[in-house]
């Protein structure tokens, strides 16, 4: 990427970052309160607004073609996301260790929940099919689980460490952001054979 590239992802991580980070942190105080307003509970409400201007952001930057099916599709995802979070939390509400079995299976299903939910990001961005799973490139596919896993460590120990638990959010946030921009802007096809065979120069003997 050139300098401006690199500094429009810094720009859009940072502020997608920021905009997930406080909502989760305002989520948590919501669900940790058991907030309800009308029998509807407050968290999931505002988590699910915050995401959907985050990945709306994200969307816009990383392809102009935003349509109301665009946004359907993105409401979709991120309801999938809400979901993922409550359940995580749920799953460690009972524990305190980050070995315990509840930690461990709380920890296997983020891994597949937010895999899930980034596969069909990255689909969305780069207009796959919806519920395509096989990426044609392994670095897409390497891409993704490197997202999933700088989120789920960075949300563990933001759970984990308390006061300075946010900090960690910021640093998993942001390598996620990054790397989601950066793959969300790869090809999703390798070069033909014929392309590859023109571009490759003439060994000398």
């Amino acid at each position: 990427m050139s300098s401006y590239s690199k500094a429009t992802a810094a720009g859009v991580a940072l502020l997608v970052s920021i905009i997930e980070d406080a909502g989760l942190i305002a989520w948590l105080i919501l669900a940790q309160a058991s907030m309800f307003y009308q029998g509807i509970p407050i968290a999931p409400l505002v988590l699910l607004i915050v995401l959907l201007i985050e990945h709306s952001i994200m969307q816009r930057a990383e392809n102009p073609n935003f349509t109301g099916r665009v946004f359907a599709k993105i409401f979709g995802f991120t309801l999938l996301e809400v979901v993922n979070w409550s359940v995580w939390l749920i799953l460690l509400s009972n524990t305190s260790s980050l070995l315990s079995m509840s930690s461990l299976i709380a920890s296997l299903y983020f891994f597949i929940g937010f895999y899930i939910e980034h596969q069909i990001t990255e689909n969305v961005i780069t207009q796959q099919p919806y519920l395509r799973f096989r990426n044609p490139r392994g670095v897409i596919t390497a891409g993704v689980i490197a997202e999933t896993l700088s989120e789920g460590v960075g949300a563990r120990l933001w759970l984990l460490y308390g006061p300075i638990g946010p900090a960690f959010l910021v640093v998993g946030s942001l390598i996620e952001h990054s790397i989601q921009y950066v793959v969300g802007r790869l090809p999703t096809t390798g070069l033909s054979p014929s392309l590859d065979r023109h571009e490759q120069k003439p060994r000398l003997s």
